[in-house]
């Protein structure tokens, strides 16, 4: 038997595919088996993606050395899915597959010192401490001793004498892989037949007399046992021994469920939700591949619809994959799927230990959990049979990995997920993305709509604030006089309000007013953000820090302004006009302890605090009844991002945080302010008349010739020299130009061209990209020009977006 091997190195965008025989010991052996392979004399591991019988002509072949995995780590699904990546979006296999193995399932490379072969009687002439070392090897010879726990045990100088030792074959180096993280074991204690009765030895062995009464109950764990029993390492040895317990280990789950929040379901659903769920649910019934769009506004009762057809899945015995945009938005919908589907859900996400992921992909493996909620990484699960996916929230662009590679769409790959299982595909939202708009016009997706709140309640009352008005009047601040006086009702009323704000620090950028400078970040073209609290200035896309300055670094002047809003500038602004009334501020930097969001949101949810101020982890899929009012602080900073997607991205923004008021039964409103009321996204947001938005836009689109219909592939190039940067640039696009020509693609070059974000981690950036009809053209121009330069982790680098979504 022969194995093609995939060489693993997850940060190389080239392929090595080896072959290898299989010795007996390993014939079964499977694909998708992790194996230690021998690459020009050094250990390596790899992955084995396809087995035959045939010998191929290839003179000599090593045979595998070991395996390291009881069985595949990957599916044959995975595996497929995994290519297909590879292919749509330009990039290695290698890059692909890491994927599917989360970081706890990975093996990690551990190298040791053991006993060397040399048996000459060299080492009765060692000194003092190299006799130390080696005899300290020798005696572990069996588990082996790292060089950092030998320096640590006999001091620095240890590191020359270990050198000395290998050089004269003393000791040598072995290299084995072990997994990062083991499943947890909880130890159990279980009374024998022959234990006597606690009573009549409680005079001389009072500890283990209690240890035995506690046991009459049943096995117990160690942790069960203390909470009762004075529990001693020796009194367990000592019963042990004696014969009057055992102790056997068994599997602990670690829950990376941390609290559950309320939740309740209708007793009903209205006749859009019942039409809607009967269409999905026939679809699921007959296993037919299916592409569903769900549009309802907000509060329309989406979640009651996906509810319904998990119910139908589950009877079938088949496997739900449920994705969400954000962390943030799972504390919600976990209670919601634990409360009705109880142990079946697992979890998997980032903010999960490494522990918690182990496990959970585990019981996703085993079968033993049929609903698996997550963010974007969740759709590279274990699956073993996956009959529904729902994507909630689907037009947003979270979806989409932006960095590193590769780059790829969670709704695509979902798709060729569900063609595979022949599985069916709901995609909701009260915003859809014009990208599946498109796809529903052209018959891919079949469209069903929600058109009402559930139990017939009113969307918010939407009304938007002239900034310049109140700017002209002398009002200063973050806070309209009208949105003021809309949350002195709210307090009144003892309801709740959200104040929305797409920035956090405190202020956005810092400015000279004598020479106009901008205090940049030294390593991006960015404006550092000034944090209060901290007194510094941070920028958000390398976290480079520094002191705030009192004086401009260009031309010493103290007139500084510090400008723009942001989270804790809004919270500063909240106490002082409401100093009695508690808030709580939601945005990354007081997230980042784990379980944190949770306890934020259950907070707010138990009415401990009136006010949530935040970004947009707070702007949709959360339903909270007693919020009646909205407050957007600035909704002028998406529509003014240098993106073709701009308009689309504010629309979709603003309505979804605009629906988090009302949902309950007391009726909700929303402020918006901005500077540039007359803007068309801002007039079908307050008539909330999305079929007008989409048809303006489309028709934007259509003119531009931008996405949906015509396809994009952006190639960027960065390096740590501008000059070798635009050397490459222009290489890259005669490339492109001849290829075109040769080949008869339908494609256009625009650019090179500066990035909008220039420089960025000390690299500068430029992108060419290229447009056309179609995508297949795009895609081979695109890994032609590649293959020509070099690959991504050559200087400069050049990076391949296939469909990108982000184009700073």
């Amino acid at each position: 038997m022969f194995t093609d091997v995939l060489i693993l190195r997850p940060e190389s965008n080239y392929d090595q595919i080896l072959t290898y025989s299989i010795p007996d010991h390993l014939s079964m052996i499977e694909t998708g088996n992790l194996v230690a392979v021998t690459v020009r004399g050094q250990l390596e591991k790899g992955l084995i993606i396809n087995i035959y019988e045939k010998r191929p002509e290839i003179s000599r072949l090593l045979p595998l050395k070991d395996t390291l995995s009881a069985g595949p780590l990957i599916t044959a699904v995975g595996l497929e899915i995994a290519r297909w990546m590879s292919e749509y979006y330009l990039c290695s296999l290698n890059k692909t597959v890491h994927l599917f193995l989360p970081p706890p399932i990975r093996q990690k490379e551990r190298k040791y010192l053991v006993e060397g072969y040399n048996d000459t009687s060299q080492h009765l002439l060692l000194g003092n401490l190299e006799r130390l070392i080696y005899d300290e090897v020798v005696k572990k010879s069996q588990n082996g001793l790292s060089v950092a726990q030998l320096i640590k045990r006999f001091g620095a100088e240890a590191k020359e004498v270990i050198v000395f030792l290998l050089k004269q074959g003393l000791l040598i180096i072995k290299t084995e892989y072990v997994p990062h993280t083991n499943e947890k074991k909880n130890v159990h204690l279980e009374l024998s037949t022959n234990a006597p009765d606690w009573q009549n030895i409680v005079k001389k062995a009072p500890r283990q007399a209690e240890i035995i009464k506690s046991l009459q109950e049943g096995p117990k764990t160690v942790e069960e046992l203390r909470k009762t029993c004075v529990l001693s390492n020796l009194s367990v040895k000592t019963m042990q021994e004696k014969g009057w317990i055992s102790i056997f280990e068994s599997n602990q789950r670690r829950n990376p469920v941390t609290g559950k929040m309320k939740t309740s379901r209708p007793t009903r659903v209205n006749s859009d939700q019942d039409y809607a769920v009967n269409k999905i649910c026939e679809s699921i019934r007959g296993k037919e591949r299916k592409n569903w769009l769900l549009f309802g506004v907000t509060g329309s009762g989406k979640t009651e619809v996906y509810l319904k057809a998990i119910e139908e899945t589950l009877l079938l015995g088949r496997q739900i994959l449920y994705l969400v945009p954000e962390i943030s938005l799972t504390p919600q919908i976990t209670s919601i799927l634990i409360e009705n589907f109880g142990s079946g859900v697992a979890l998997l996400h980032s903010a999960m230990s490494a522990g918690e992921r182990y496990d959970e992909w585990q019981r996703i493996k085993k079968g033993e959990a049929s609903i698996v909620l997550g963010p974007r990484s969740a759709v590279f699960a274990p699956f073993i049979d996956l009959g529904l996916i729902i994507i909630d929230e689907e037009h947003e662009n979270t979806f989409k990995q932006n960095e590193p590679d590769p780059r790829y769409d969670t709704r695509r790959v979902a798709e060729k997920a569900a063609e595979i299982y022949k599985s069916v595909i709901v995609r909701g939202s009260a915003t859809p993305s014009l990208q599946v708009c498109y796809e529903a016009q052209q018959g891919e997706y079949e469209l069903l709509r929600l058109p009402l709140r559930v139990a017939s309640r009113p969307l918010p009352e939407i009304k938007i604030v002239d900034m310049k008005k109140e700017s002209a009047e002398g009002k200063k601040g973050v806070f309209s006089q009208y949105l003021q006086e809309s949350l002195e009702r709210v307090f009144q009323a003892n309801e709740q309000a959200i104040l929305f704000i797409n920035r956090r620090g405190f202020h956005t950028f810092l400015l000279c007013r004598e020479c106009g400078l901008t205090i940049n970040c030294p390593r991006c073209s960015i404006t550092m953000t000034y944090h209060q609290s901290q007194n510094k200035l941070i920028c958000h896309y390398c976290n480079y820090q520094q002191k705030a300055v009192q004086k401009c670094p260009s031309c010493g002047s103290h007139f500084l302004h510090y400008l723009g809003t942001g989270t804790q500038r809004v919270a500063a602004e909240f106490e002082k006009l409401f100093p009695e009334v508690r808030y709580t501020r939601i945005d990354a930097d007081t997230t980042r302890r784990k379980g944190s969001h949770f306890q934020l949101l259950q907070e707010f949810e138990q009415g401990k605090s009136q006010v949530i101020i935040g970004t947009q982890m707070i702007a949709k899929g959360l339903n909270f009844p007693e919020v009646t009012l909205v407050g957007i602080i600035n909704a002028d900073i998406m529509i003014n991002m240098p993106d073709y997607q701009s308009g689309e991205r504010s629309y979709q923004l603003i309505t979804q945080v605009a629906g988090r008021a009302g949902r309950g039964d007391k009726a909700g409103e929303v402020v918006v302010q901005t500077f540039n009321p007359d803007h068309y996204v801002y007039k079908t947001v307050v008539e909330q008349d999305f079929e007008t938005y989409i048809t303006q836009e489309m028709e934007i689109r259509m003119t531009l010739q931008y996405p949906p219909f015509h396809y994009l592939v952006r190639v960027l190039i960065s390096g740590s020299k501008e000059k070798i940067v635009l050397d490459k640039t222009d290489v890259l696009k005669k490339i492109f130009k001849l290829e075109i020509e040769r080949s008869n693609y339908d494609a256009e070059i625009y650019g090179p061209s500066p990035a909008p974000i220039f420089f960025l981690k000390g690299r500068f950036r430029y992108h060419i990209l290229l447009k056309g009809s179609n995508l297949a053209h795009l895609q081979a121009l695109a890994a032609f020009a590649r293959d020509k330069v070099g690959h991504s982790n050559l200087e400069p680098r050049v990076i391949v977006d296939v469909e990108p979504l982000n184009l700073m």
